[in-house]
């Protein structure tokens, strides 16, 4: 018979908490930063506020938009 345990957080290393320097994380879930190619002129617009707090969480670390760093990087 197989045994009903139930799964906590507790029990799941990546959603344990975790110090970072300054930061007390809930869990150990990251977003990496994306080059989404949605800027204007090196300025995330509007839309990247809908986007990262769609994605955000109480306690997590995001590592918002990421950027190409010379004009080449650009097109």
């Amino acid at each position: 018979m197989a045994s009903n345990t139930s799964t906590t957080p507790t029990n799941i290393p990546l959603l344990t908490p975790y110090k970072m320097g300054n930061f007390d994380l809930s869990h150990r879930v990251v977003l990496a930063p994306l080059t989404r190619c949605r800027s204007f002129g090196n300025v995330p617009q509007p839309d990247a506020i809908l986007h990262y707090s769609q994605r955000a969480s109480e306690g997590g670390l995001l590592i918002a938009e990421a950027t190409g760093v010379s004009d080449t990087a650009q097109g």
